[in-house]
């Protein structure tokens, strides 16, 4: 993997921890692996500091990060600042995608930066 990832899956997080393992392990299940993912707690009141624990430990390319409450908005812009990426995939603790979802979607990126 280069210094820099290709993409940086940015997933902010209030109050969902229940469904975040689920999430993150959609994205360590991609058959695309140049990639890191920021986790953004968003001042959860729910169990996620614990939860995040065992998430950053699934993956070397996982990072956490805890901020006060803003909202979902402050809270991805907050992991857009951190990311390292070249693209930026932004996904919700809730959501989960297909194994094969990053590496399409970076070739139609990089088939669209080939023709300008």
């Amino acid at each position: 993997m280069n210094n820099k990832p290709i993409i940086s899956v940015i997933i902010p997080c209030y109050n969902h921890g229940q469904y975040l393992e689920e999430s993150v392990h959609s994205v360590i299940a991609q058959d695309f692996q140049d990639w890191e993912c920021i986790i953004v707690d968003d001042g959860s009141t729910d169990d996620l500091s614990e939860i995040l624990k065992t998430i950053q430990a699934l993956d070397s390319r996982i990072q956490t990060h805890i901020k006060l409450n803003g909202g979902l908005v402050c809270a991805r812009n907050y992991g857009i600042e951190h990311a390292q990426g070249v693209y930026i995939l932004p996904l919700d603790a809730d959501d989960k995608i297909a194994p094969d979802y990053i590496s399409k979607a970076v070739a139609i990126l990089e088939q669209q930066q080939d023709t300008k």
